[in-house]
């Protein structure tokens, strides 16, 4: 299989291609070929192919380059392959010719989007070197390890302390990189993570949002918080209620 997938590349495939050609994971294929190349190298005819397909494609739009010199051709020929390394590797040619954005970044992210007071759209992304280490960890392919998605309702209190107010975890399909969280409700303050499930069914988080607040569904009034504001100002009660993250005596400073 990993020779099938070097000849396929060498041919001018992209991964992706590759992958929706021999039907496998692009995370399989960018294994594969990482590990061919790893041991190989860099072969050298693709890298002194491309310029002398630049040149080509040069002369036939311009017939008069015919009349360069061979030397100029050379210097020519020199400059683009010292051009080449600038390229950025996150960025593959469609097939028209034009340049495409990746499909993935390498990188461990995770960020969310308000669409309405009751709905977020989450995305995500797992580096190739967490996923590596998982499957060495669990001895098992990162495709095979149970992928789950964890929402947290925090408001008024601190993620970072390890308290929520109520949360709820549910699987997710395999290859599965976003998802529209809904119904949510509004005015709520929520974090959203991804992560596995361990073989005892635990759920071991991965990549985590930030905080995000849903907007609020109706006029503000009186402010979600009026009545406790009330009781402490008027010495119902001797500590601020609800607000427990934030310092006594300026808790009430603004009202959510």
């Amino acid at each position: 299989m990993e020779e099938k997938i070097v000849s396929l590349k060498q041919q001018g495939l992209t991964l992706k291609q590759i992958a929706e050609q021999l039907d496998m994971p692009i995370g399989k294929v960018q294994y594969a070929w990482r590990k061919w190349r790893s041991q190989h190298g860099e072969p050298a005819k693709p890298v002194a192919a491309a310029p002398k397909r630049k040149t080509e494609g040069k002369k036939a739009m311009t017939p008069k380059s015919k009349q360069v010199p061979a030397s100029s051709g050379t210097q020519v020929a020199s400059t683009l392959q010292h051009e080449l390394p600038v390229q950025s590797p996150l960025l593959d040619k469609g097939p028209d010719g034009f340049w495409k954005l990746p499909d993935r970044y390498d990188q461990d992210l995770m960020h969310a989007v308000v669409q309405s007071p009751n709905a977020v759209y989450v995305f995500w992304e797992v580096s190739d070197s967490v996923k590596e280490t998982l499957s060495m960890q669990f001895m098992r392919p990162w495709e095979d390890l149970p992928k789950a998605f964890r929402i947290l309702d925090i408001t008024l209190l601190d993620y970072a302390s390890g308290h929520a107010n109520r949360s709820y975890t549910f699987e997710l399909p395999e290859m599965t990189n976003s998802w529209f969280v809904r119904p949510l409700d509004p005015n709520t303050t929520y974090v959203f993570e991804f992560g596995i499930r361990t073989m005892e069914g635990e759920f071991l988080p991965l990549l985590a949002s930030s905080p995000i607040d849903t907007p609020r569904a109706e006029p503000a009034g009186h402010g979600r918080f009026a009545e406790p504001v009330r009781r402490w100002q008027y010495g119902e009660v001797e500590s601020p209620e609800l607000l427990d993250t934030l310092p006594k005596y300026s808790a009430y400073r603004f009202v959510r």
